[in-house]
């Protein structure tokens, strides 16, 4: 039996892609997997978000041989649980990157461009062109995190003119970057970026891998952008290396916690930009992703290893 569990209406069109792509298999369309019609007992394949995965549940998955998670990360899931009952772990990878690349130009510009200045003045109907804006031509951009999307992004900055870091752990080098750097060699790369922009994983080893030291290292006039996840950066420490104009601004996709508490102190503070983990969340997030899927089922149904498959032990 397939569950199919996301906690929002979905076209039929994909649930029927879903029924058609794992005939003859029976599929359970279900919010809430605690509903009392939903066979968990029965259930050898589990497609969700991730937010219902926890020991609990799983203890009433004695069939359970996959889970599919439909999003990238997996650092909420119970991985040892898993490791334990050898249950197969996916994700869904390289489908983010081009909503992901437009965001960063998206906020890259935001700033360079001064837009938060430009709608202080229309709300205020005031006419002021004394100030001149930056370009981001010729800039230098360092992405943390040199994977499929963090390709695609460099791809997109290169367009536009600009000089391209990597930076992953070997230091080896990737497509569409003029340099690669291994992460041990960060302050370096830190010290002539105008540009951060970090699409690491949440593990032990990148927690809080961005705080004051960092930002220190940072010019005074460049961003930082967080894609990746919340985790990455102490927060704290941002708020007041912002307030203290260490950095000129921050665009933050994502959050420690989520969703961010409405009297969180990031909210107010200085030139910071907060949108609420949307970067990958377009009008083809479904589309995009079911290909991926698509792509582990293959692998899965002929015995293979599923493309996508994460190693519990790493978390990635």
């Amino acid at each position: 039996m397939f569950l199919f569990s996301i906690p929002h209406e979905v076209d039929e069109q994909y649930i029927q892609q879903v029924r058609d792509l794992v005939s003859p298999m029976e599929v359970i369309v279900q919010a809430d997997v605690h509903e009392k019609n939903v066979p968990l007992d029965k259930v050898e394949i589990f497609l969700t978000y991730g937010q219902n995965v926890d020991k609990e549940t799983l203890e009433k998955m004695p069939s359970l041989k996959w889970i599919q998670i439909f999003q990238t990360g997996v650092e909420q899931l119970p991985l040892e649980e898993l490791k334990k009952r050898n249950i197969l772990l996916t994700n869904i990878q390289d489908f983010h990157s081009i909503p992901i690349a437009e965001y960063v130009l998206t906020t890259m510009l935001y700033f360079t461009r001064s837009i938060p200045k430009y709608l202080h003045l229309q709300k205020n109907q005031d006419w002021d062109r004394t100030e001149k804006d930056q370009e981001i031509y010729e800039k230098t951009v360092a992405i943390f995190g040199a994977g499929k999307i963090g390709q695609v992004v460099a791809e997109r900055c290169r367009l536009l003119g600009m000089h391209v870091i990597g930076v992953n752990t070997t230091g080896q080098p990737r497509p569409n970057f003029d340099e690669v750097f291994p992460m041990s060699q960060k302050h370096e790369v830190l010290k002539k970026s105008d540009y951060v922009v970090l699409l690491l994983p949440a593990t032990k080893d990148t927690y809080h891998a961005f705080g004051k030291e960092e930002f220190e290292k940072m010019k005074n006039t460049s961003y930082l952008i967080n894609v990746g996840r919340g985790t990455l950066i102490n927060q704290e420490e941002l708020a007041e290396c912002l307030e203290n104009e260490v950095i000129r601004g921050a665009a933050l996709d994502v959050t420690d916690p989520e969703p961010l508490p409405k009297d969180h102190f990031l909210w107010e503070t200085k030139n910071v930009l907060i949108t609420p983990h949307m970067a990958s969340i377009t009008n083809r997030y479904i589309e995009r992703a079911l290909e991926k899927v698509t792509l582990n089922w293959n692998a899965y149904k002929s015995g293979e290893t599923p493309p996508y498959s994460i190693d519990l032990d790493r978390g990635y």
